[in-house]
């Protein structure tokens, strides 16, 4: 190793530890300052109390009705067909979609002339045959006068012929000749009489060919009388009509569709509801309770249309239960609304027309559900993993009543109303668990991490005021105001 190399060497050396004597001061620095600082002053910290609002879970009975929404359509629409072929001559001057026509009014008339030389035709064919009828009756009666004639005149002929026989063999007066003769006009007179008594006997077969075909022309004649009354078209039933394919001077073929009518006698909707809300239903709309029913004369239905913010209302009745739709997995109730209850008007006044529902409408129906006595209804918001309710309990150890602690109930979600849902009522099936009780208070307020026992404490406004309440006068929540039915409710969901 060199000088040079070994002065390199020196000099690398001394820098290392010239840094490691700087780091060490440094480190020695900082550990005499953290632990030479001066120490917080120490002061005790109140236990905090989460705050919350309740409401208090009172018995009533709960009135809600089902709601169900539907479609309106027509209970009965016909469409208008011609039974025969030609030229419309007249139409209704109203005939045109969305008019409301009048029972009985004329609605097409078809040019009427071929059915009328038809009709004329048929009758004179009829007029014939009758009088040929009347002609055989004739024929027998003179038939019948011959005959008898006839017959007198064999006896006559045969007494001659017995005459002149016993004449010319006993007395030997007379000639063979004059039997032979007197013999042949008894034989030409019984021929005669033969022969009328067949004509007679032909008569009762021709008289009935000629009253068959009497009959075939009497038949044509009302087929023909027939066409020539379908050749008008008249309103079968006070209707709307819905759309007309047909107008004057165009011709028209039988059994093709010229106009579609609706009665407007009623309108029906088959209102989707949720199989699992059936049993809600009251006792006198069960489907079991309608197939079976006479009459649909059951309790009324409210139905209410939406228009610009102002809602319209009409009353019908459930008149049976059409099916589970399969597709859209809803029960089908057919609500019929009849015009007598359409023609009724709004306003407490009654000045207002009330507009007729529609075709098409969306509706809103409110079908009645059974009265649930002792009924439990819980906010939505206030159920747990679908499952739970926390409520309030007083803590017995508190010196102030408006602490307590917080505690737990397993509800069963049974029927979800609006913003509430039903977890209890009386007479209910008990397989499902309900720990909740009349009275307690439930915790409306968000829980953002509740625990069982924790300290809660009542807002000042409800320790001051008194708890908010949830059960009005019986049936004051529910009765008289319209409600939603959810079929699968989905509350907000919390993590305890």
């Amino acid at each position: 190793m060199s000088i040079a190399e070994n002065r390199d060497n020196l000099r690398r050396l001394t820098i290392g530890l010239g840094a490691l004597g700087i780091v060490g001061v440094g480190a020695a620095a900082c550990a005499g300052l953290i632990y030479t600082k001066p120490l917080p002053n120490k002061r005790s910290t109140a236990e905090r109390i989460h705050e919350v609002d309740v409401a208090a879970v009172d018995a009533q009975v709960a009135r809600a009705p089902v709601v169900g929404h539907g479609t309106v359509r027509p209970k009965h629409q016909v469409n208008i067909v011609p039974q025969v072929s030609g030229r419309l001559t007249q139409v209704h001057p109203d005939l045109a979609q969305g008019k409301i026509i009048p029972k009985g009014e004329l609605l097409f008339e078809i040019d009427p002339t071929v059915y009328e030389a038809r009709v004329r035709q048929a009758e004179a064919e009829v007029r014939g045959l009758e009088a040929a009828l009347g002609r055989h009756d004739d024929e027998l009666t003179n038939l019948e006068a011959r005959i008898a004639n006839a017959e007198a005149m064999l006896a006559i002929d045969a007494e001659d012929h017995r005459t002149l026989k016993q004449l010319y063999e006993v007395e030997k007066v007379g000639t063979q000749r004059d039997v032979d003769l007197a013999y042949q006009k008894y034989l030409r007179q019984k021929g005669a009489v033969v022969e009328l008594t067949s004509q007679r006997a032909v008569i009762p077969h021709v008289r009935a060919e000629t009253q068959a075909q009497l009959d075939a022309a009497r038949a044509r004649l009302v087929l023909a009388q027939h066409d020539l009354d379908s050749t008008k078209i008249r309103c079968p039933f006070e209707a709307r009509v819905e759309s007309v394919q047909a107008y004057k001077a165009q011709v028209v073929t039988a059994h093709f569709t010229i106009a579609t009518l609706t009665d407007m006698e009623a309108f029906e909707i088959a209102v989707g509801i949720d199989p699992r809300e059936l049993r809600w239903l009251a006792d006198s709309i069960q489907p079991e309770a309608l197939n079976g029913a006479e009459d649909s004369d059951g309790p009324t239905v409210n139905v209410k249309w939406s228009l610009q913010g102002q809602e319209l209302n009409w009353t019908g009745r459930v008149s049976r239960f059409e099916r589970v739709d399969e597709a859209t997995r809803t029960a089908r109730m057919v609500v019929e609304v009849r015009q007598v209850d359409m023609a009724a008007t709004v306003g407490p006044g009654g000045g207002e027309s009330r507009p007729m529902l529609s075709i098409g409408m969306y509706c809103k129906t409110e079908l009645p559900a059974k009265p649930l006595e002792d009924a439990l209804l819980v906010p939505r918001h206030a159920i747990y993993e679908n499952r739970w309710v926390y409520v309030f309990e007083p803590d017995p150890a508190a010196t102030d009543g408006a602490v307590g602690r917080l505690a737990r109930r397993e509800v069963p979600i049974l029927r979800t109303v609006q913003d509430s849902v039903l977890v209890d009522y009386r007479g209910r099936d008990e397989r499902q668990p309900c720990e909740l009780a009349a009275g307690e208070r439930v915790v409306v307020s968000p829980l953002s991490k509740p625990v069982v026992g924790m300290k809660i404490r009542l807002r000042d406004e409800q320790t001051a005021m008194g708890h908010e309440s949830l059960g009005d006068p019986p049936a004051a929540r529910l009765s008289g105001i319209p409600v939603a039915v959810v079929a699968v409710p989905f509350p907000h969901r919390h993590t305890p």
